[in-house]
């Protein structure tokens, strides 16, 4: 899916842009890569290469029912930091879920990952006409579910070992957002 960045990309700390393929740059791929970028994504289980990576992204590009933004910090020179998606997006039920992912450690715990989903609630809101916003987190990735708390998500569920991290069952933690 494809929308015209509009000033609602735009916060004090962050912008948001359209990736493309040439977005796959050696320093993405790195972090897809790195062991603690990737402990929480379902991406671990895979090794990365640039041209998986591009692939990826053209597919994401390609699809009716996915957004997917890179995200620059200000604070570091505007450099592509990490990527946020929506998507799937159910247009019959005005819902989208959202994933997001901060690869430059340096720009770890500085308020990006929670300014990156207001924006993202803004564009479903206002650009896409969407209702409410889910997403989902491992138990143990307190940074991610505080991210998604500070941007206005409540936890409305629990699915008790859901997931396997290092070998032990993990739970998965469910927020929401009503737009």
């Amino acid at each position: 899916m494809k929308l015209a960045p509009t000033a609602r990309w735009q916060g004090q700390r962050t912008s948001l842009f359209l990736l493309e393929p040439e977005s796959a740059t050696a320093e993405y791929v790195g972090w897809l890569n790195d062991a603690a970028v990737n402990r929480y994504l379902e991406s671990r289980w895979a090794v990365a290469t640039p041209e998986s990576t591009r692939e990826f992204v053209a597919q994401q590009l390609a699809s009716p029912s996915v957004l997917f933004l890179g995200i620059r910090a200000r604070a570091l020179g505007d450099r592509h930091v990490g990527n946020i998606k929506l998507g799937p997006i159910d247009r019959r039920h005005g819902l989208g879920e959202i994933g997001i992912m901060i690869g430059a450690r340096d720009a770890w715990g500085g308020g990006v990952a929670t300014e990156s989903i207001q924006l993202l609630a803004g564009i479903a809101r206002e650009e896409l006409g969407l209702r409410k916003l889910t997403a989902g987190c491992y138990a143990s990735n307190a940074g991610s579910a505080r991210a998604f708390e500070k941007a206005g998500f409540a936890i409305e569920g629990r699915r008790s070992a859901h997931y396997l991290l290092d070998g032990k069952p993990e739970d998965l933690i469910l927020l929401a957002r009503h737009l």
